[in-house]
């Protein structure tokens, strides 16, 4: 009975933890920011309407726990809730092993994993089935150990490259992908996050009629073959990647532009750099210190990244990820799906799917906006399901020369879902 009390106490003190966070409050943190990431290794809404039901939740598994020993429903109750403790021990030893300086690594290590280690002992003390208590432990166990085999050992089958397309420039770090038309002032566009650089073909097609316009992918992205294998995806890699192409073809006073995670690039790249970059064309751009959608947030996680990121290198996937990126379904075409997948399935451009969600650090480049001085273009769809509209608001506000368009009836791929809206902007913009 006592092992009961503890545990339903336990339970009982989180329910009121979660209370007091309702109310705003974000001790032990500074912000909900840095309450969210202390606690769940990613960040999340800790407004009364996500929190209170947990509190409820919390305090429905201590009256369970006090019951379990007379009525069958409790001890089912507490008999997932011992499961549910040892996944997420399983789970906190496993990221134990993937060594980060957060606060959540350290709490995980020190607190986290050790207390449902504890209470799943206690609870499974309360069961009175051997092969079910058995089965409580080894089976999330053996669940984490497959996950563990598919993130760090599994890898899924990479389709070959197409035939020689575009263009080919070798720099330091990797043998890079571009396409090219045009001639005049040269204007460089970025593929978009987790896109190829044929996603800016028919902007291409009208801006090149008086410019030399370069579509470029990253690395990590589209047939760009990276030979750093230690290439680290944060800012610094990818604007030093980029600085590199420009060296490498002599560019120099560009007009940088980007969709997504590369309008983030473009810009950190023009603030770090403002001699080099004498416009910016952002559609859609990261760039601000906010969370994202909970499907790209998870990838923060270990193990759990890893899992998703390779998985998702199947064209199904891929298909579905795409339409829930479109307005205009009809444009997902076949074509285009298999554009998107298979540089989906490098090893490479797996990789960095879940390490540019984990490494990527926005504050810098918010901070830095009221500084960044140069003509800017931002573009956004009223219908986006990544970067919420209400973005380009921030941008205006904060960007001393932007120029901001919200679209009707576009979603966040706004170079393939609206080409017909977007492309004039940016002519004009351009001149």
């Amino acid at each position: 009975m006592r092992s009961r009390r503890i545990v339903a106490g336990v339970h009982t003190v989180l329910a009121a933890l979660h209370i007091y966070w309702a109310t705003g409050a974000t001790w032990p943190a500074s912000d909900e920011r840095s309450l969210s990431r202390a606690v769940l290794g990613i960040q999340v809404s800790f407004a009364p309407q996500v929190v209170l039901p947990l509190a409820a939740l919390h305090l429905l598994l201590a009256f369970a726990v006090l019951r379990s020993d007379r009525s069958p429903v409790a001890r089912l109750v507490v008999t997932g809730l011992a499961a549910g403790l040892a996944f997420r021990a399983a789970l906190g030893v496993a990221w134990a092993f993937s060594y980060s300086s957060t606060a959540f690594y350290w709490l995980n290590v020190l607190l986290y994993t050790p207390a449902c280690i504890a209470l799943c002992v206690a609870d499974v003390r309360m069961l009175r089935i051997r092969w079910v208590k058995a089965a409580v432990v080894a089976g999330p166990i053996a669940v984490v150990t497959v996950l563990a085999l598919v993130a760090y050992v599994y890898q899924p089958g990479e389709r070959p490259h197409p035939a020689e397309a575009g263009r080919y420039v070798e720099t330091p770090l990797a043998r890079v992908h571009y396409l090219q038309q045009g001639t005049g002032s040269p204007v460089v566009l970025l593929a978009p996050g987790a896109s190829p650089a044929l996603a800016w073909y028919q902007e291409m097609a009208v801006l090149a009629k008086n410019h030399t316009v370069y579509a470029v992918d990253l690395p990590g992205q589209g047939e760009t073959r990276l030979d750093d294998k230690g290439f680290a995806f944060d800012l610094n890699g990818m604007t030093d990647a980029l600085e590199q192409f420009l060296n490498a073809l002599h560019l120099q006073n560009v007009v940088l532009g980007g969709n997504s995670w590369s309008g983030g690039w473009a810009l950190a790249y023009a603030q770090r750099h403002p001699e080099q970059v004498s416009k910016l064309l952002l559609l859609a751009p990261s760039g601000l210190d906010e969370p994202d959608v909970a499907s790209w947030e998870i990838l923060k996680l270990p193990l759990v990244g890893e899992v998703l990121g390779k998985l998702a290198a199947n064209r199904s996937m891929v298909e579905s990820a795409d339409r829930g990126l479109f307005v205009h379904k009809n444009r997902v075409t076949p074509q285009l799906v298999d554009a998107m997948w298979i540089p989906g399935t490098y090893r490479d451009n797996v990789r960095s799917m879940y390490a540019l969600e984990r490494d990527l650090d926005w504050s810098v480049t918010e901070k830095a906006l009221p500084s960044t001085r140069q003509p800017t273009l931002v573009v956004w769809g009223d219908h986006d399901t990544v970067l919420p509209v209400a973005q380009a608001g921030h941008f205006a506000k904060l960007l001393p020369n932007a120029t901001v368009h919200v679209l009707a009836n576009c979603g966040h791929a706004l170079t393939v879902d609206c080409p017909d809206q977007v492309t004039p902007l940016m002519a004009a913009f351009l001149g």
